[in-house]
């Protein structure tokens, strides 16, 4: 009978081999997938602003609700008038 802890580093191997795998699979089918991408932006005639939304960009963006989330105005202080004494 195996201990808990050497049960966890069986584990940790399969996720390591598991990744491993899935790194391996992904990059053998990106040359296809982006293939088909072109083919079907060929074939319905996307744009590249139709497709900005979905995307990679370079830069981090803001979540829109914090881009649209505007501060209150300050109150303006009325300004105190001063009685000239006579």
């Amino acid at each position: 009978m195996s201990t808990p802890q050497q049960r966890l580093e069986e584990i940790a191997k399969e996720k390591k081999a598991l990744a491993d795998e899935e790194a391996q699979l992904l990059a053998a089918s990106k040359d296809a997938d982006l293939e088909l991408v072109k083919k079907l932006c060929k074939q319905h005639g996307f744009t590249a602003t139709q497709l900005r939304g979905c995307l990679a960009t370079k830069g981090k963006k803001k979540p829109a609700a914090a881009a649209t989330e505007k501060k209150p105005a300050a109150k303006k202080t009325a300004a105190k008038k001063t009685a000239k004494s006579k």
